[in-house]
């Protein structure tokens, strides 16, 4: 499988087990579609970081970008826990 929309089709469809981010699977979770196992082998959070090469001013469509995506990010994560 070669993108998380069809590792979690699959889970879904009781083929196994996968392992996705939580915030794509909260709703499959909400409803009982899908479940959480091996909750002792969760790796520990990761955070999320937007990354630019820092040389000099900042292109406008970058920093557009990150206006735009870094509170979209963070309400995103904090509504998946």
């Amino acid at each position: 499988v070669n993108t998380a929309e069809a590792a979690i089709d699959a889970a879904i469809a009781g083929i196994g087990l996968t392992r996705v981010l939580s915030y794509q699977i909260t709703a499959a979770v909400r409803s009982g579609t899908l479940r959480t196992v091996l909750e002792a082998f969760e790796p520990q959070p990761w955070p999320v970081s937007l990354v630019h090469a820092g040389q000099g001013l900042l292109p406008v469509k970058l920093r557009a970008f990150l206006d735009f995506a870094a509170p979209r990010l963070k309400k995103r994560l904090v509504q998946a826990t």
